[in-house]
């Protein structure tokens, strides 16, 4: 990534060695083995990709990566993964390093513990929103409480495998009853802007039958989700 300092341009650049990991869990068949191989990621960019190491629950790899940093990022990843000819490679375990972080382990050999990877743990970025609540009185005068859901944009969405077309969906789920809305796709870009309103209808028709101060009840509402 290039970066202006009193008129000289500066790149930066990481340079790693990817040695060895260890103590791997077993596969869950007979063969308790597996065949790994490292990945590393910029956010959630691949950036570089280590040997398959087969059979072994302590792969050593011995690989240097080097590059200039094309745009600025949050997170440098590695991810281990196990190879499967069959179905989809899984994610045994990655480790997770801040970009402000990086010049703790320069020239450092550094043993990291794995860490589980999950839907949440891969969440990134940031979502602008405006909720408003009214009450709406109907011609029989019953009172009915309404939900607009302003999404207007996200910042900072991960880009994978140079891609990143996103929408979002925003869901309104209770116990009786849950309801799903989705914007539209924008693409090639990790900072959409969206801009969509959605109204949703959160209590009964015939749970009041006045104007009265909004409260959210346990039995109409769970939850709203924005994904």
């Amino acid at each position: 990534m290039a970066v202006e300092e009193e008129g000289l341009r500066v790149f930066q650049s990481v340079k790693i060695k990817i040695g060895e990991a260890k103590n791997l869990p077993t596969y869950p068949g007979p063969n308790k083995m597996r065949d790994c191989y490292c990945t590393v990621n910029l956010d959630q960019e691949e950036v570089f990709r280590t040997k398959i190491v087969e059979k072994s629950l302590c792969p050593f790899y011995g690989e240097d990566f080097y590059c200039e940093i094309p745009r600025s990022f949050r997170h440098l990843s590695f991810y281990i993964f196990d190879r499967d000819v069959f179905r989809r490679d899984s994610i045994i375990g990655k480790v997770a390093i801040q970009k402000e972080d990086l010049q703790k382990y320069h020239n450092r050999d550094t043993w990291f513990q794995l860490q589980h990877v999950d839907a949440d743990s891969e969440v990134q970025g940031k979502v602008h929103l405006e909720l408003r609540l009214s009450e709406v009185i109907t011609d029989s005068g019953v009172v009915c409480h309404k939900l607009a859901t302003r999404i207007l944009e996200c910042q900072g969405l991960p880009i994978v495998n140079g891609q990143c077309d996103p929408y979002a969906t925003v869901t309104l789920a209770g116990p009786c009853r849950s309801e799903a809305k989705k914007t539209k796709v924008k693409k090639k870009t990790n900072n959409p802007q969206f801009d969509e309103v959605f109204y949703f209808e959160v209590t009964r028709p015939c749970s009041y039958s006045r104007k009265s101060h909004f409260d959210f009840e346990d039995e109409d509402v769970d939850k709203l989700e924005i994904r």
